[in-house]
Formats: C-alpha cells, sequence, structure tokens
C-alpha cells in the first residue's frame, strides 16, 4: 500500500511539473498587453520630456491605438490600460485612461475620481494597485466581481510602470473570466487529478473538479502532503497562484 502511494504521489509531481510549465505561459501572453502599455507610456513621457514639454493627459490619450490593438488581438480581455500615480500629471493627481470592450467597439473607461466625494473610484487604495506600486512586481488579483468598472466577473493583471526608479503608475488588463477559466481548464483538464489553482488570496481561479467552486475560498494555501493535495507548487511570474492536484475524495 505504501509502495502504491508513493508511486501516485511520484506521478502526480512529474505531471505538477508539467502543468507549472505551461500555465506560466498563458500569464506571460496576459501579462503582454500591460507591458505594452507601460512600454508606451515610459516612451511618449521621454519624448515629451527630451522636446522640453510637460507630460500630461493629452500625451496620454495617445496610448489609443496600442490599446485598441492589443484588445482586438486578445477577445477574451475586457479592458485595458494605465493608471497614474500621484504627481504624475499636472492637471490633476488621479488620472485613468482605460478602455473597455462595448457593444461597438472599444469605449473610454469614466469613473469619478474626485477625492471630495463620497463615491469616489480611489485606485490608489486597490489591491492590485497597491501590490504593483509597492512591491515593483506584477499581481494578480481575483476573481471578483468588479461592480464599480467592468461590473463583471473578472480577475486583474496589473505592473508598475517605472522609468529610471521613478514609479509613474500602474498598467493592467482585466480578464472576464468566463473566457479566462476555459482557458485554464484546458491545462487542468490533463493532470490526471483533482487539479485546482488558487490565487494569492486563496481564491479558487479553476478547478477541474466540482469540489472546488471558482471564487470560493480554500481554508489554506494546498500543501503536497496536507492529507488533501499530493503536490503542489506555485505558478511564478508574480502572480501569487498556487496550483494543487489532489488524492480523489
Amino acid at each position: 500500500m505504501a509502495t502504491e502511494s508513493r508511486a501516485s504521489q511520484d506521478a502526480a509531481t512529474m505531471m505538477l511539473d508539467t502543468l507549472l510549465q505551461r500555465v506560466p505561459d498563458l500569464l506571460g501572453a496576459v501579462f503582454a498587453g500591460p507591458e505594452a502599455v507601460a512600454d508606451e507610456v515610459v516612451r511618449r513621457r521621454r519624448t515629451v520630456r527630451v522636446a522640453g514639454g510637460v507630460f500630461g493627459t493629452a500625451d496620454l490619450a495617445g496610448l489609443e491605438p496600442t490599446v485598441v490593438r492589443w484588445l482586438t488581438e486578445h477577445p477574451e480581455a475586457d479592458g485595458l490600460g494605465f493608471l497614474a500615480a500621484a504627481g504624475l500629471l499636472p492637471e490633476r493627481d488621479r488620472h485613468i485612461q482605460w478602455w473597455q470592450r462595448g457593444a461597438t467597439g472599444f469605449v473610454p473607461m469614466r469613473l469619478n475620481l474626485d477625492p471630495t466625494c463620497v463615491d469616489v473610484y480611489d485606485y490608489f487604495e486597490m489591491e492590485w494597485y497597491a501590490a504593483a506600486r509597492d512591491h515593483s512586481a506584477r499581481a494578480v488579483f481575483g476573481p471578483y466581481v468588479d461592480y464599480s468598472a467592468a461590473d463583471s466577473y473578472i480577475c486583474t493583471f496589473t505592473v508598475p510602470v517605472v522609468d529610471g526608479g521613478e514609479f509613474l503608475g500602474v498598467a493592467g488588463t482585466d480578464l472576464r473570466m468566463s473566457d479566462l477559466e476555459p482557458r485554464l481548464l484546458g491545462l487542468l483538464r490533463r493532470a490526471g487529478h483533482d487539479a485546482v489553482l488558487v490565487g494569492a488570496e486563496r481564491r479558487v481561479v479553476a478547478a477541474n473538479t466540482s469540489r472546488w467552486l471558482v471564487g470560493s475560498r480554500l481554508p489554506q494555501v494546498p500543501q503536497a502532503g496536507d492529507g488533501v493535495f499530493l503536490a503542489a507548487g506555485e505558478v511564478g511570474l508574480d502572480s501569487g497562484w498556487v496550483l494543487g492536484l489532489a488524492k480523489p475524495e
């Protein structure tokens, strides 16, 4: 019996290693959108400053071609854009340059950014913004229902926008879970075990079995040998995601 159990654990570990090579490829493709926006923000700001100008909101409006091109090529994304750091722009302290997928094309997102209002959209306090700002790393937040913006069940992917060590803001994209989950399931179905992908908040991002519901929170992060999971490992790319392969119930 012990030999059989060891063989099952070894098989799970081998499959985990295979999956942990494939999930980051999917994540990398998603992060490519915000990274393209980040590069364009830096490029535009440098161009303006070299010319002796002052970088402002009009310069950020020029991000639209980059954003629209990426969203057109990635129909699974609900929106993409940039959120300025405090003090970056002379016109205002808070500014969002973000386009969302609409019924007839891509439309700029309009939110109340007035800090004196009760219903202000204070993105400085959002976890996905703070993670990129405070840790200078990519971040994934969700899945969650974004009532204030996309008004749908999404995951938000963000990257810090930095030029010469100066923090300029955060670039990000929202992916609808209705599109992201099937892509992840396509990978997890190859696991040969009950498999679950868990986010940084222990929320289930995807699972190939009904024993875990997307969006539910696990009592703890999957760990190999914890009585439930045969193998577990971090996905990487600063995602905070952990993949676990479990014993059958």
